[in-house]
This record gives structure tokens, C-alpha cells and sequence, in this order.
């Protein structure tokens, strides 16, 4: 049996109950896995990257042996212990004390063959820049996590290897690249807002806003449910859903426009939304299940080749293509309809009531509205006509009578 999509009618806006329970049951499990993060692990709710918070790198180059994922994997971790929890017996602990409070937050590989190389960055909320790079005359806590990084993995062989030198990236620069990301993406929704409003209407422009909104919200929600770190990678995965999302909405919304010129005026704003999603419901998941095939390979492939960045770009642009084809196919026409079967409510019903009779003449009011009688003009020269010979008869008659009347005045008596 062959399903018809285009002759059924699908309930789309007879559902939004359930459309507006799943981004409140996921707003739900995000709470609970910050309180989790920020109470129970006494960790940052969200995680937030370097480019943000500002912190630190140090580049290990090993070479052409990271090809090797245990080998790679054992030199991240006695990395990670190093920074994290390094010995005090190893280093001179009368300049910056005992070093603690750094915590790494990602390590990825960077070069090819023999320049291969562990790019590490770490954050010290504990220490400013001057102790962290220390000076001419003072040594560092960068240069002695060097030297300690140098003597645990190249101990064997010191000419197997190097640690280049470090470098910061100061949250003041972050600030900035923070205020810069929601600036740019403020625009963005406002120029969106002014196109769809022209383009269309602004009940279209502003449902459409907030269904971008949505598609933001969901997007920080899965980076904090899986604790992922938010880099300027983020952001861009971000702006690329924007512009995803916003085309499905302005697809759906053209056909409601399409819809609310050819259907009757009688036609409720649910029968005209529903008949949009279903027209267009199959693009959208075709198109959103292509664009999420590829980037799942791109993930994929990302991981297994140990590219970090890439998988950063990948995991919140698939759930926020999930989140903006939800919010398009489900959410805006949904809105739009609650919308305009408000404001249909609030518009008042002009009457129109027949003048009042103020004559208290009853013929005045029967004949008030009767229409004239057209006048009609007569030929008398052509309507005059002789009598009959019946009314020539009854005429000669009568005058027999009143002849006999006179001349016997007794009969008539």
C-alpha cells in the first residue's frame, strides 16, 4: 500500500503541546547535568575554551611515532599528569611556590611526519601572566613545566624530541572575541528580521527569530550536556546553523503565503499551516538527512585520524541541524497559527443596520423604500380605437329604454 503524504492531513498545529514539551524536557536535562557539573564535580557549568577564558599552550614535538594511537595516548596523558600534578621535588619551588590549580583542556596533533607534534592547551586561574611566563631574571611556570615535560618523555633519548616554547592568550583578547561572536550574531538575527518582515510579514519575522533563538538555545544546551568545549569553532558551527535554519523557515513560510492567497477566506490559520508542512515536509527531511549524513562521516573520519577541532565543528552542527529542522517543520507554522488565530479573535465585526424611520406616519414607513413608478408616456393619436359592435348594441339598448320610460311615465312608476 502506497502512503500518499500530499492527500493526508497531518496535525501539526493540534500538537503543540507536544512541540513545546521537547525543548522544555531538554532544557530540563541540561539543568541537571549543570547542577551535576557545577555542584557535584565543583567544575565550570559550561566549558569553555581557551579563545573565551584565555590560558595557555605548550607544543611537544615528538614526530613521525604519534602515527602510533597508543603511543600517542600515553604521551597526552603523562602530559596531562605533568601539568596538572607536577612534583615539587623536581623543580624550585622558591620563585612560584608549589605549582597547582592548572588544568589541561585539550591536546590535539598538529605537523606532518617528522614535525608532528602535541599542541597542548591548559588553563592557570591561580597565577598571572607575569608569573606564568616569568622574565629575564625569573624563571616561569611555563618554562619549568617545559623542562619537566622534557625530562619524564625524552629522558631516554633527549634528542628524540623538543618542547617549543609557550605562548598566552590573555582574557582581555577573549573579551573581545566574545563581545565580537554575539555582536556578529545580534546582526544577523536583526537583518534576518527586516528581510522576512519585507519579504513576507512580521508575525513571519518575529516567529522566525525565535525559532532561531531556539535553535541557539539547543545548540548550548548539547555543548553542556556533553560538556564539549565552546571554541570560536563553536561559533562558527553556530552562524552555520543559523543560515540553515533560516532557510527551512522562509521554504515553509513562503508556502503559507502561497496558502493564504488561494485558500477561501473561510480557511482556519491550522488548515493553512498544516497544508504547508505537508507540502514541504519532504524536502526538509531530505535535504536536513543528506546534510546530517555527511558531516556524521566527517565526525567520523575526524575521530579516527584524531582531528579535535573538527569533531568540536561537527557534533553541535548535527544537533543543531536536528534542532532547526524541528523548529521549521514544527515550531514556526505552529506559532504562526496560535499568532494569527489570536489577533483574527480580536478584530471587531462591523454590522451594517438600515437607516431609522423617524416619521411616525405608518404609510410614511411602509412607503418609504417602495421604488417609483416609471412614467410611461401614451399616443392617444394611435390607442383610439372605434367601439365594438357588442358596445354599439348595449349603447342603441339603453337608449330604447330610456325613450320607453318617457313616452309611458305610469309603467316606469
Amino acid at each position: 500500500m502506497k502512503f500518499n503524504l500530499h492527500s493526508s492531513d497531518l496535525k501539526i498545529v493540534e500538537k503543540k503541546k507536544l512541540w513545546f514539551a521537547i525543548p522544555v524536557i531538554v532544557l530540563a536535562i541540561a539543568v541537571v547535568f549543570g547542577v551535576i557539573f557545577g555542584f557535584v564535580f565543583k567544575g565550570d557549568v559550561l566549558n569553555l575554551g581557551m579563545d573565551f577564558t584565555g590560558g595557555y599552550t605548550l607544543t611537544v614535538k615528538i614526530g613521525a611515532s604519534l602515527d602510533d594511537d597508543g603511543f600517542r595516548k600515553e604521551k597526552e596523558q603523562a602530559i596531562t599528569n605533568i601539568i596538572e600534578n607536577p612534583d615539587p621535588n623536581k623543580y624550585d619551588t622558591s620563585t612560584v611556590g608549589t605549582i597547582e590549580g592548572l588544568a589541561v583542556k585539550n591536546i590535539t596533533v598538529q605537523g606532518e611526519g617528522a614535525d608532528k607534534a602535541l599542541y597542548v592547551k591548559f588553563t592557570a586561574s591561580d597565577y598571572n601572566y607575569q608569573i606564568m611566563m616569568g622574565d629575564d631574571s625569573t624563571e616561569g611556570i611555563i618554562e619549568i613545566l617545559s623542562d619537566l615535560i622534557k625530562e619524564d618523555l625524552f629522558k631516554d633519548d633527549p634528542y628524540s624530541g623538543s618542547v617549543q616554547s609557550g605562548s598566552s592568550v590573555s582574557a582581555t583578547v577573549s573579551s573581545e572575541l566574545l563581545i565580537t561572536c554575539i555582536c556578529g550574531i545580534v546582526m544577523a538575527l536583526a537583518l534576518m528580521l527586516i528581510y522576512i518582515g519585507i519579504r513576507f510579514e512580521l508575525v513571519s519575522g518575529i516567529v522566525a527569530l525565535i525559532c532561531l533563538m531556539h535553535d541557539i538555545g539547543i545548540m548550548f544546551l548539547f555543548m553542556l550536556i556533553g560538556h564539549i568545549e565552546i571554541t570560536s569553532t563553536f561559533v562558527a558551527a553556530l552562524i552555520t546553523i543559523l543560515g540553515y535554519s533560516i532557510n527551512n523557515t522562509i521554504i515553509i513560510f513562503d508556502k503559507v503565503r502561497d496558502n493564504v492567497k488561494t485558500y477561501p477566506h473561510t480557511s482556519t490559520p491550522s488548515k493553512i499551516a498544516n497544508d504547508a508542512v505537508r507540502d514541504t515536509i519532504v524536502r526538509s527531511i531530505n535535504t536536513t538527512a543528506t546534510t546530517f549524513i555527511t558531516v556524521l562521516m566527517v565526525a567520523i573520519v575526524s575521530a579516527i585520524f584524531g582531528v579535535g577541532d573538527l569533531i568540536v565543528f561537527c557534533l553541535p552542527l548535527m544537533a543543531g541541524l536536528i534542532a532547526g529542522t524541528f523548529s521549521s517543520m514544527f515550531l514556526a507554522p505552529t506559532i504562526w497559527a496560535i499568532w494569527k488565530a489570536k489577533t483574527s479573535k480580536k478584530k471587531p465585526t462591523v454590522v451594517t443596520l438600515p437607516p431609522e424611520t423617524k416619521s411616525d406616519d405608518f404609510l410614511d414607513g411602509l412607503t418609504e423604500n417602495v421604488p417609483p413608478v416609471a412614467e410611461t408616456e401614451v399616443n392617444y393619436e394611435e390607442n383610439t380605437e372605434q367601439p365594438t359592435a357588442d358596445v354599439a348594441k348595449e349603447t342603441e339598448q339603453v337608449n330604447t329604454d330610456i325613450e320607453d320610460e318617457s313616452s309611458n311615465p305610469e309603467k316606469g312608476n
